[in-house]
């Protein structure tokens, strides 16, 4: 083996070792956590209300105004880089 080759040598069974050392940990650790339990838990409706059912949570009014606003700012804002950016 060349000079030059060693290098690589040792960068490929470095790396072989360290994907085989993680892949022999992750199996131990896949192992090692318990199974799901077969009762599930039932819940009724929205996790987010009283159990009242799907519904709009907060003010979707509001965020779709914020929204509008935020990308007439943006589009404002980048105009005006544009515009006054150009430099000559």
């Amino acid at each position: 083996m060349s000079a030059s080759a060693r290098p690589l040598g040792r960068l490929a069974f470095s790396s072989t070792l360290v994907i085989a050392l993680t892949l022999v940990l992750d199996g131990v650790t896949w192992a090692a956590e318990p199974a799901a339990t077969a009762a599930a838990a039932v819940l009724g409706g929205d996790p987010r209300s009283e159990g009242t059912g799907p519904g709009l949570v907060g003010s979707p009014l509001i965020v779709l105004a914020a929204v509008i606003i935020l990308g007439l700012m943006t589009v404002l804002l980048t105009a005006l880089v544009v515009r006054f950016g150009r430099r000559g």
